[in-house]
């Protein structure tokens, strides 16, 4: 499955030269954009794994952008295009939007290349992470939702002692006979 690598640059040649480096690599699809707003619609519709912004456009800077897209889908990685190499470039990167590399200009095509690459295997992390995340946040809502309805039921009295749930409570259900609450409950939507 190819991964959607965003690029946008207002320099036309530069941005071309980024496109032309990236579509060598079969597994991408690319897609360029001299337009933060373009960029920003794209990213908040689709899945996109990875944003190679220049640093310097009219609009706004790539870090303001990279800002943006974290705040919009955290799981796409941020790469900055410089000719600069000024501490203050890579502070508001960093700062902003949470830059995966910083790549100078003129670059290398094979350079290029395999950052990307690096931060393909980085977006697949983060995926995998957020679906973590989400699990947990559907467990603890299962877990609250029980309590209201059933209270203390997340606590069993055993010898007088109270023993909270573990953090593998289909186990504890097992245990406790509770044949219907199974792992079926944490299930993906996705």
């Amino acid at each position: 499955m190819s991964k959607l690598i965003v690029c946008i640059d207002d320099d036309s040649m530069i941005l071309g030269a980024v496109a032309r480096s990236l579509r060598r690599e079969p597994s991408f699809e690319v897609r360029t954009s001299s337009s933060a707003r373009e960029v920003l619609d794209w990213i908040s519709r689709e899945r996109v794994a990875v944003l190679v912004a220049d640093y310097e456009m009219p609009e706004m800077t790539g870090a303001q952008l990279a800002a943006r897209a974290k705040g919009l889908r955290p799981e796409t990685v941020r790469i900055l295009l410089t000719g600069q190499s000024s501490l203050e470039t890579a502070i508001e990167g960093i700062n902003l939007g949470e830059i995966f590399r910083f790549v100078r200009k003129p670059f290398d095509d094979a350079a290029l290349r395999n950052t990307v690459l690096e931060a393909v295997q980085r977006h697949e992390e983060l995926l995998l992470l957020s679906g973590d995340r989400q699990r947990r946040e559907r467990r603890d809502a299962l877990r609250a939702a029980l309590e209201a309805e059933y209270p203390g039921i997340a606590s069993v009295q055993r010898e007088g002692a109270v023993v909270n749930v573990t953090e593998d409570p289909w186990t504890e259900a097992r245990a406790l006979g509770l044949v219907a609450v199974d792992h079926s409950l944490e299930a993906d939507d996705d």
